[in-house]
């Protein structure tokens, strides 16, 4: 997907128990503000999309609008609604000055969306929005800015609930670095053009990738506050176990 950053199809990983992810119904990108025609209707032929889950911020929204997509649901799920000073957003991204700052900065925001209300409350509203569209036989797609952060944690809760071992999760949490490249030059590019300091451009880079300790923070803290991660899921996100079987059972092969 040329015009879509860092889209995949989770579709294709197994399970611990050898069951695979059904392709074209769990996808996950970054934003879908500048998706081509030809890319609209593959994503509507071919992977049948009835829903798109959007996770970014109201400012976000409104500086850069998803595209429409014709008989497609949208949803607007603000993972860091009400919180000041938090995200993940390209504003948010130019504000670090040193690479340690950029370390910090991104280990809270991991621990932010494993502590905070509203954010648990968005990564629940994720979830049930998912499984209402996957119950209607179509595929739905989440996104934030850039796919990596709020789409991470959400790929890696629904990848727990399907049974996913951790070290898989961990790898398609990883691939977000190799499917930006582009994107985050044009961005460091497009940064220093509008007046980002020689020495803030290896703090932004850092803010433009993933790093395994961040998503180590959100696990650790979700085990240090909750118990484990099916704990957090069941009592803090409070999804039924019913609802957990039932996503295995429409996802799951």
């Amino acid at each position: 997907m040329e015009t879509i950053t860092n889209f995949r199809d989770l579709g294709g990983i197994q399970n611990k128990e050898g069951q695979m992810i059904l392709s074209k119904k769990l996808l996950r990108s970054g934003e879908l503000s500048r998706v081509a025609i030809k890319e609209q209707t593959e994503l509507l032929e071919v992977y049948e999309l009835g829903k798109i889950i959007d996770l970014r911020s109201e400012a976000e929204v409104a500086e850069r609008p998803d595209i429409t997509f014709e008989n497609t649901e949208y949803r607007h799920i603000d993972i860091f609604k009400n919180e000041k000073n938090e995200g993940t957003g390209l504003d948010d991204f130019k504000e670090m000055p040193t690479v340690e700052q950029a370390h910090e900065y991104m280990n809270h925001t991991y621990y932010t969306m494993a502590t905070n209300k509203e954010a648990q409350e968005g990564f629940t509203q994720m979830i049930e929005e998912t499984f209402s569209t996957i119950s209607s036989n179509n595929s739905v797609l989440f996104h934030c800015f850039a796919g990596k952060d709020r789409t991470g944690v959400s790929a890696a809760l629904l990848l727990e609930i399907l049974n996913v071992s951790r070290d898989v999760i961990y790898t398609d949490y990883m691939a977000t670095n190799a499917l930006r490249v582009k994107e985050n030059n044009e961005l460091v590019q497009l940064a220093q053009a509008n007046g980002l300091k020689t020495k803030s451009i290896a703090a932004f880079r850092v803010a433009l990738n993933v790093e395994t300790d961040y998503l180590d923070t959100f696990y650790r803290t979700v085990n240090d506050e909750f118990g484990t991660i099916q704990d957090f899921i069941s009592t803090q996100l409070q999804i039924s176990s019913t609802t957990q079987k039932d996503l295995r059972h429409l996802l799951l092969k």
